[in-house]
């Protein structure tokens, strides 16, 4: 799901087909491993939310690399990835839920930039830059590549914002809801995010937290709810010890 994103107060600095000081988050509801996410499309609309914009896919080997290091085979829920423009800093790989509590966001996150973890599929019909205008803007995230600029039919989920929303705006709130659309312009630089959880309540703050959960309702869904669907280590070896023991019992029994 779309969790965040934040636009520039200079969107207009793009490098590497995407605003250099903004970012976009998602949150993973299930486990999910790199091919599966690679395989994935998402991008922005125009500022009239009418039409598909940039798109994008996440790289295949950086996803990779992430999963070797931390010895696992797939992303785990509540996983948070951000996708940011090259002024926001360097990749941030260092992925390790295994070895660190629910509430150890920097463990539960990636932060890939914008032409190195994340990049342009400008080989696609729809081709433009990855930003988000005041005036209006759609996030989103689909299991396809868009067919056309309109083309919503792979899309699993998207949120935005736009006072007067276009066929993309309105497509989205048929899908996901009508609290999936802000109804508003937003200042810059400007956070929308999604306070709440499957049933997404957007907010706005001038300030954000990219690749951790948001304020509310949001971080206990993150933290209590999708991060414990796998039990931490010490949990699993506990239930493996006690299985271990029903398993002998029985043997002695019958």
């Amino acid at each position: 799901m779309v969790n965040e994103y934040k636009n520039a107060a200079d969107n207009g600095t793009i490098t590497n087909k995407m605003a250099a000081d903004e970012f976009i988050e998602f949150v993973l509801t299930e486990n999910a491993t790199a091919s599966a996410l690679a395989s994935l499309t998402f991008g922005s609309t125009n500022a009239a939310t009418s039409l598909l914009q940039g798109v994008f896919a996440f790289d295949l080997a950086t996803l990779n690399t992430a999963l070797a290091s931390a010895g696992l085979s797939e992303f785990r829920a509540g996983t948070i990835i951000a996708v940011k423009g090259a002024n926001l800093g360097a990749q941030n790989l260092t992925y390790n839920p295994t070895s660190a509590g629910a509430s150890n966001h920097d463990a539960w996150s990636l932060e890939l930039v914008a032409g190195s973890g994340a990049l342009d599929r400008s080989e696609t019909i729809v081709d433009g830059n990855l930003s988000v205008d005041n005036q209006g803007g759609v996030i989103w995230v689909s299991s396809s590549v868009p067919a056309s600029k309109t083309d919503t039919s792979g899309f699993l989920h998207a949120f935005g914002h736009d006072n007067a929303p276009g066929a993309i705006a309105n497509a989205v709130t048929s899908l996901f809801g009508a609290g999936n659309i802000l109804s508003s312009t937003i200042g810059a630089p400007k956070s929308v995010y999604n306070s709440a959880s499957t049933s997404v309540t957007l907010a706005t703050d001038n300030n954000s937290t990219m690749a951790a959960p948001n304020p509310g309702a949001n971080t206990t869904w993150i933290v209590d709810n999708l991060r414990q669907l796998v039990p931490e280590p010490s949990r699993a070896l506990f239930l493996l010890a006690g299985l271990a023991s029903i398993v002998m019992k029985r043997r002695r029994s019958k």
